[in-house]
């Protein structure tokens, strides 16, 4: 096969720009048949909008692409997927009403006559998609009752249905566990072998060099590298998508011997609906929190970890359990009575749970949690307000020249520090993240650890969930391991290891075990 027979989609020469903004700049980008082609790039740096271009979403303002060698237009996503090109954006748009066959064949109805919907033809063939991702999820589940991690093969399980010639897949296994993930590679080995070509874009390393056969990388809208997987390490991804080397130092950790200031008792959490209502609940779960301590949560997906910092942020009230901390004697049993207390979280989906596009910078930052210092007797103070705001937009390195630009127009990465800003507004004493670097690239990650770090040298006591053992072991000084509701381990910073987390994290794998595997570590 010739190299161009190779290629089966091109782009060529792409422009796009918006209002003060070069997003791409004669950008060429090929894709190979039958490959994993890697798109790498940190935050702004144009990968999206590159999709959105290839997936009919937007048009560049100048370019060509070319599919089979032969010129194409395609003006909506409806247009790029009757020429095979399928998309998997990071940010979800399942319909949490619908079940899961009527989210795979929505808007594509498989239609019984004319004006009939053949719900038996759509489950089963929806009952097909999600077995290729190794998962037995009932077709007539509700996908408002799903996990974050199921929602997102739902989303996969919609593309495979409709038979994809080129994937692209944003972001696919932000969500996912470990093994959800194993899965999906394998699923992936297997799309390539029947002729389907992978456009994958992720922030995990690992995983792009897992899984990449081609690589290119985007900085600042413009295409700075073009590799073979014999050719890439992980230093040259960092060195290319960043202009920089990797940087791993961090403030000198704590040492846990600050005051305790939180101290949670016999947590439980009865069950709820869904399919994994199980693995979802909590059970006698205790731990303590000092003053300027990084405290990990780490399990695989359904273990808990969204559930317990959802608890203490008063967003369940149904928990049972007990609740040492200055301000409250009981678990808190509202969002607003744990704010008042100085309890926040930064929440794990900041699309569905934080942020609100339409609104500004300013408005995402100050909304909800404003402090009773910024208000007079009826109205919001709004010059201290946005002084505060812009306080904290400086001390956190928000990338926003104008605070009443939609917080849309921001990185997943600003985002994320949008989000984080709101929750410094209230000055909290305890501050809650839910996989805070989700979806977030290389150095906004560095960027966000040193900024935790920063605030927990300042003495606020920090409590976070990962489902990834290199942010855990980057982060914590201390590390709560939590396996189907349970604690199944702790580890202090000096006895982490990544076989230990693991082995706690996984079902049927008994404290004594992770103990021998600890020590033979």
């Amino acid at each position: 096969m010739s190299v161009n027979e190779d290629i089966i989609l091109e782009a060529r020469g792409i422009y796009k720009r918006y209002p003060g903004n070069m997003a791409l700049d004669n950008v060429s980008f090929r894709v190979h048949r039958n490959a994993v082609n890697v798109l790498i790039g940190e935050n702004g740096a144009g990968k999206s909008t590159l999709m959105r271009i290839l997936a009919g979403v937007e048009q560049p303002d100048s370019g060509a692409i070319r599919l089979d060698g032969a010129a194409i237009t395609m003006r909506s996503p409806r247009e790029a997927s009757a020429n095979g090109i399928s998309i998997v954006h990071q940010e979800l748009s399942v319909m949490p009403n619908l079940d899961i066959s009527e989210n795979i064949f929505a808007g594509r109805e498989i239609l019984k006559g004319r004006a009939f919907v053949d719900r038996s033809a759509e489950d089963a063939r929806a009952t097909s998609a999600l077995k290729r991702l190794h998962t037995l999820m009932p077709v007539k589940t509700p996908t408002g009752q799903l996990s974050l991690g199921s929602r997102q093969v739902v989303e996969l399980a919609r593309v495979l249905a409709h038979g994809a010639r080129i994937l692209i897949l944003d972001e696919p296994t932000s969500a996912l566990s470990i093994a959800e993930a194993e899965s999906l590679f394998e699923v992936i080995e297997e799309l390539k072998r029947s002729g389907v070509s992978i456009i994958y874009i992720s922030h995990r390393l690992h995983e792009l060099l897992h899984l990449g056969d081609y690589f290119t990388v985007l900085r600042s809208g413009l295409v700075v590298g073009e590799a073979v997987r014999e050719d890439v390490s992980r230093q040259w991804i960092v060195e290319k998508m960043s202009g920089r080397a990797e940087v791993r130092d961090l403030v000198p950790r704590s040492t846990g011997s600050g005051a305790k200031v939180l101290r949670v008792s016999h947590l439980s959490l009865p069950a709820s609906a869904g399919e994994d209502a199980v693995q979802a609940a909590l059970h006698d779960v205790s731990f303590e929190l000092h003053a300027g301590e990084v405290l990990g949560i780490y399990g695989l997906l359904g273990a808990g970890r969204t559930e317990l910092v959802e608890t203490l942020a008063g967003c369940r009230g149904s928990a049972d359990g007990s609740l040492e901390y200055e301000g409250l004697h009981t678990l808190p049993q509202s969002v607003n009575e744990a704010i008042t207390a100085g309890i926040v979280l930064v929440p794990e989906d900041r699309q569905r749970d934080g942020l609100i596009p339409e609104l500004s910078i300013r408005e995402n930052i100050a909304l909800a949690t404003r402090p009773q210092s910024l208000w007079t007797r009826l109205f919001v103070r709004r010059g201290e307000e946005t002084a505060r705001v812009r306080e904290l937009v400086a001390a956190l390195n928000i990338a926003a020249k104008d605070l009443e630009l939609p917080v849309a127009a921001l990185s997943g990465g600003n985002q994320q520090k949008v989000l984080l800003a709101r929750c410094l507004l209230r000055s909290p004493v305890v501050l809650l993240l839910d996989e805070p670097t989700r979806g977030v690239d290389v150095g906004a990650k560095a960027e966000i650890y040193r900024i935790l770090r920063k605030l927990a040298s300042e003495g606020l006591s920090i409590l976070f969930t990962s489902s990834e053992i290199e942010e855990t072991r980057t982060l914590a000084d201390r590390v709560l391991v939590l396996c189907q509701g349970r604690v199944a381990a702790e580890f202090r910073h000096t006895e982490l290891n990544d076989g230990a987390l693991f082995a706690a994290a996984s079902p049927r794998v008994s404290q004594q075990v992770v103990l021998q595997t600890e020590t033979a570590a």
